[in-house]
């Protein structure tokens, strides 16, 4: 009778049934399909991978290809991967070599290993998931606490923290594989960064089920990466593909910037020196106001060069905020500006592109901006621009295409000095007699003739370190460059 009155109770659903009252584990079954059969194997395939980044490129959003091919080897816990590329004729290789206790990277042409530190060793996880997402389902299988759990139709979602990431799982109800993952990190130019994985047509080899091909939508979906797999089996074990050389171990983090050193050229001209960027920051002092060009890779460097100003010329606002070009040395650290209320000068064709970092969210990491949001105000130089007091004067000059670097370039002219500063097309050395002017110099001094400007000395923003370079060039070496054949 009491069986009865049970099963008449959970008919008229008062009494919650033994699947009313477990949902379906989607995230178990998935597992069990796509790694835990690997407990006792390594899954091993060859794979062809496309992948394009942001690089020094002449304009903004312009991505570099790279083919690669190589093979990797994983499972629950270690991942392996050796890689060839060959670009402009030459071929170089990348291995990584990923367990619970430690990570070695050697990167393309490089002989020694990558310095890593425990935030790049806890978030490797997550590279790994471009070609397969086997290590970032065991991360979650590891660590329910961690596991907050949704749907949307069709799909069983599974959301948790990785590293200073937040990773979703999404996994198709009707057969329990993953559909996809998206990974939510804060990235210092560009604020958080949205990078999709999908992974489709699935194969089986022994027990375990894996994707062949891998789309990786990166940057909110500006970019994309194609991974395809081939060759897949199990086998027992996996060689090393790095040593770990004696006294090898993690790279501690820097907890502060260094200190800048500051250099005054003249009473108008600072030269700021961030050694750990590489990089000479400009500061332009005014009667009433002050103009800063370049601020290298992120909003704390921005930052430090804030409150170095201040220092310099206590109550003079920052008027202006100028960047050579877009490159990250130059104006990855722009958004302190905009939150100082200065105008943000840039050449032409890269308001866009300034107004996307200025705009991005920054809610895994926020900064003063974000905090404190403030409107962009941003103007292109699209010749020459003069800013003066009435008695000190600043050219900023268009030059583009002219530097053989990218289509954006400006240089800074100052007449009283016959001073010019440019970011980084100038490289003469120290010692020796003079070589062919390289394009990049060429170019600078076609556009000095051009401009009809008197310089006598040109000062470089990158480098600072010595590499045997000069980085405050007397405008004759260059002539004299010139008439190398």
């Amino acid at each position: 009778m009491r069986v009865f009155y049970s099963l008449l109770l959970i008919t008229w659903g008062l009494l919650p049934s033994e699947a009313q009252a477990k949902p379906k584990d989607y995230l178990q079954q998935c597992w069990s399909q796509q790694g835990q059969p690997l407990a006792t194997g390594y899954l091993t395939f060859r794979y062809q991978e496309t992948a394009n980044e942001l690089e020094h490129s002449q304009y903004p959003w312009q991505p570099t290809r790279y083919d690669k091919h190589g093979t990797a080897w994983l499972n629950a816990g270690n991942f392996l991967r050796q890689d060839t590329l060959t670009q402009d004729g030459k071929t170089y290789s990348s291995k990584s070599q990923l367990s619970p206790e430690e990570l070695l990277l050697l990167d393309y042409g490089d002989k020694e290993l990558l310095a890593v530190t425990p935030a790049r060793f806890a978030g490797y996880v997550l590279t790994t998931a471009r070609y397969s997402p086997v290590l970032l389902l065991q991360y979650f299988v590891q660590h329910p606490a961690a596991v907050t759990r949704s749907a949307e139709p069709g799909l069983a979602v599974y959301s948790a923290p990785v590293a200073d990431a937040r990773v979703r799982l999404f996994i198709r109800q009707a057969d329990g594989l993953l559909d996809h993952a998206t990974v939510l990190q804060p990235d210092e130019l560009f604020g958080d960064v949205l990078t999709t994985y999908t992974y489709q047509s699935y194969a089986r080899t022994g027990k375990v089920r894996y994707p062949t091909t891998i789309g990786i939508s990166k940057l909110n979906g500006r970019i994309r990466d194609d991974v395809r797999l081939s060759a897949a089996g199990i086998v027992p074990g996996a060689s090393p593909v790095l040593s770990r050389p004696e006294g090898y171990q993690m790279r501690a983090v820097s907890p502060s910037i260094p200190p800048i050193a500051v250099q005054t050229y003249s009473p108008h001209l600072h030269f700021l020196e961030l050694k750990h960027t590489d990089d000479r920051v400009l500061v332009v002092e005014f009667n009433d106001f002050l103009v800063v060009a370049e601020a290298p890779l992120t909003s704390e460097n921005g930052e430090a060069i804030l409150a170095e100003t201040r220092r310099l010329a206590p109550g003079k606002p920052v008027r202006y905020f100028v960047a050579g070009h877009y490159h990250p040395h130059y104006l990855g650290g722009l958004r302190p500006f905009v939150r100082q209320g200065a105008t943000i000068l840039c050449g032409p064709g890269t308001a866009d592109y300034v107004r996307t970092l200025a705009g991005a969210p920054r809610t895994l990491r926020p900064d003063s901006l974000h905090l404190r949001p403030r409107p962009l105000q941003v103007e292109e130089v699209t010749s020459s621009k003069t800013i003066t007091d009435g008695r000190f004067e600043m050219q900023i000059h268009f030059i583009g295409a002219s530097s053989a670097h990218t289509n954006d370039y400006l240089v800074y002219y100052f007449p009283s000095e016959k001073l010019l500063f440019e970011d980084d097309l100038v490289w003469i050395r120290r010692e020796g007699p003079p070589r062919k002017a390289s394009a990049r110099q060429a170019g600078l001094y076609q556009a000095v003739r051009a401009l009809n400007l008197d310089v006598q000395t040109v000062v470089q923003s990158w480098p600072v370190a010595d590499y045997g370079v000069k980085t405050i060039i007397p405008f004759s070496d260059i002539e004299q460059a010139m008439q190398v054949k």
